[in-house]
């Protein structure tokens, strides 16, 4: 989502200009100095949400241009130049926009040599589905029960740790804080100080996950429904859903009750709302438009946790984790999660958090084609589901392993799409079939995740080899009827 961008050492001139009066809201996020090819979080407001002008290190009438990571309306990730700074100087960061200064940032101090600790940490910057922290190496993310959150803070910063936010995720009992670590301090000994001083919190590599999708009407009677028959619930059921932005009004949840919240940061944008639209028409589609889905009647709950960042889509762990906090106080019974990244210790202790307020989580197994566990459908609380096509063989991009517990149709599959409807492929949406007829069952009367687990293996169809395999799990997913 964040590609290293590779610094290209241009020297500008630019025409002197007067500061904005709003500069006073601008400031660098940034804890003493930086070195070159460090990034640096630049906070203010009315910046917009596309890049525009540059930012730039500012001495006198010249400036060095710093190559943006990421731009949103309050909040700009810049890299320090790598070359033509000066170690031990102070420049002044600053918005240019026409040859003009809209803004000033205020100073920024280059590191002397003397302040090696101040490199990444592991040696390396944060890969594309890492977030990175303001000097560039990876972000980390701790989970913790909220009263050892202060101890679990307290401990990492006693060894070096930078906290750079907290938030509170207060429906899953649990606090969430973000920090860059010094280059001396790895992962498993960070773990170790908080086992010692905070022996709940989790802490991992602050990850970003990415869609699990790719490229007749047959879904309906692979798993035991009669074509075009809608199965409308027999009572209303909360079904959580986080993805991208859902498009309430598309023909094809006409009808359909949907609740919406937004967990991007002002000035994120978000992608296109087809991924989100199809997955949610195939839990709730209520046959408008030519797209019914398998679970009519359901109370949807869409979560916007996606982001658009140089082309890419992708949710932070930290977006993602509101999201699941949000859902849990709404009391959502089922939550699908169609997306597929690293596993993540600290996103485990979040789903274990969400299962213990007895939500059943659903998660496509991604479309990586190899053996390793994606989370979140990697966790042994989330139910795990591959894509198959209509003759029953597996998807050839699903991710096979011994966590895959069942198969639905996920090849060519008819639901939501542009204006009306259309054909799509991946696990992500073999997913939500599942997780409607986990629905049907709730409608049913209360289920957990160990009733609909049993009740989903009673029907399910087994494909491949006798019993439960590394490609299939139980088998096909069969609806036993309405």
């Amino acid at each position: 989502m964040r590609s290293l961008v590779i610094l290209l050492a241009v020297v500008v001139m630019i025409a002197p200009g007067l500061v904005s009066a709003q500069s006073a809201r601008f400031s660098v996020a940034v804890s003493g100095c930086a070195d070159p090819g460090d990034t640096v979080v630049l906070r203010g407001a009315g910046m917009g949400r596309q890049e525009t002008g540059t930012i730039a290190l500012r001495q006198g009438r010249r400036a060095l241009p710093m190559p943006v990571r990421r731009w949103s309306d309050r909040s700009i990730r810049a890299q320090v130049p790598r070359q033509r700074v000066e170690a031990g100087k102070s420049y002044e960061v600053v918005w240019i926009v026409n040859r003009r200064v809209a803004a000033s940032f205020g100073d920024l101090e280059i590191c002397g040599s003397a302040q090696p600790e101040r490199r990444s940490a592991g040696g390396r910057p944060a890969r594309a589905d890492e977030v990175p922290a303001p000097n560039g190496s990876p972000e980390y993310i701790v989970a913790t029960p909220v009263a050892q959150a202060n101890a679990a803070a307290a401990a990492l910063q006693a060894q070096g740790g930078q906290l750079l936010r907290r938030r509170n995720l207060p429906n899953l009992g649990r606090v969430t804080l973000f920090f860059a670590l010094p280059g001396n301090l790895s992962l498993a000994q960070a773990q170790a100080i908080l086992d010692a001083a905070a022996n709940g919190a989790r802490i991992d590599l602050h990850n970003i996950y990415g869609f699990a999708e790719g490229p007749r009407l047959y879904a309906a009677s692979a798993i035991g429904d009669g074509v075009g028959e809608a199965c409308r619930l027999r009572s209303p059921v909360r079904v959580g859903i986080i993805d991208g932005p859902v498009d309430s009004g598309h023909s094809g949840l006409r009808g359909a009750k949907v609740t919406r919240a937004n967990f991007l940061e002002r000035g994120d944008r978000s992608p296109s709302p087809d991924h989100g639209t199809a997955v949610a028409a195939l839990i709730g589609g209520t046959g408008a438009g030519s797209v019914t889905g398998f679970a009519p009647g359901a109370n949807l709950f869409a979560a916007n946790a996606f982001t658009v960042d140089r082309g890419r889509s992708g949710a932070e762990l930290e977006n993602l984790a509101a999201a699941l906090d949000w859902l849990a106080g709404n009391r959502v019974s089922v939550v699908n999660m169609s997306f597929a990244g690293r596993g993540n210790s600290a996103f485990q202790d979040l789903i274990t958090a969400a299962a213990r307020q007895g939500m059943v989580m659903v998660a496509a197994t991604g479309n990586s084609g190899d053996e390793r566990a994606a989370y979140p459908a990697g966790a042994p609380e989330v139910i795990a589901v591959t894509a198959v096509d209509a003759s029953g063989k597996l998807y050839g991009k699903a991710t096979r392993g011994r966590h895959v517990e069942f198969a639905a149709p996920g090849v060519q599959v008819w639901t939501a799409k542009g204006s009306s409807g259309g054909y799509q492929t991946g696990t992500s949406f073999a997913a939500p079939i599942v997780a409607a007829l986990i629905a049907r069952e709730a409608a049913r009367g209360r289920i957990g995740a160990s009733a609909a687990r049993k009740a989903l293996q009673r029907n399910a169809r087994d494909l491949g080899a006798a019993g439960r395999d590394s490609l299939f799990g139980w088998g096909l997913v069969q609806s036993g009827g309405c």
